[in-house]
């Protein structure tokens, strides 16, 4: 079951890197990772300062969950000591926890 939630992890933060990417590259925000349930991209008053102010620290927290997803599945096949576990739990919970409050900053600052 704890694969299944490393694998999980690893997905969920390559699709926050995938964003990020999209976000830079193509100009486009992909709603379900960035924006509010029921909120449009239309709604955003300056789509460029969005995109500058969240796309570096949605990949930093991409990666963040990525690389502890990978370091979690790589322990338990290790046999590594459970205080890696421990401390790749909170890296991931504060990742989290990250990423909530930077998308809910960026709603307030730049929507209509």
């Amino acid at each position: 079951m704890n694969d299944l939630i490393d694998i999980l992890c690893i997905l969920s933060g390559a699709y926050l890197v995938y964003a990020a990417i999209v976000m830079k590259k193509q100009g486009r925000i992909i709603g379900n990772v960035m924006l509010k349930k029921g909120t449009d991209e239309s709604n955003i008053k300056d789509k460029e300062g969005f995109i500058q102010f969240l796309f570096g620290k949605i990949l930093f927290f991409g990666i963040v969950i990525m690389l502890g997803g990978i370091a979690n599945f790589l322990n338990s096949y290790l046999a590594g000591p459970d205080m890696v576990t421990t401390i790749v739990c909170c890296v991931f919970a504060a990742a989290l926890v990250g990423y909530g409050v930077v998308t809910n900053k960026a709603m307030r600052k730049f929507m209509k």
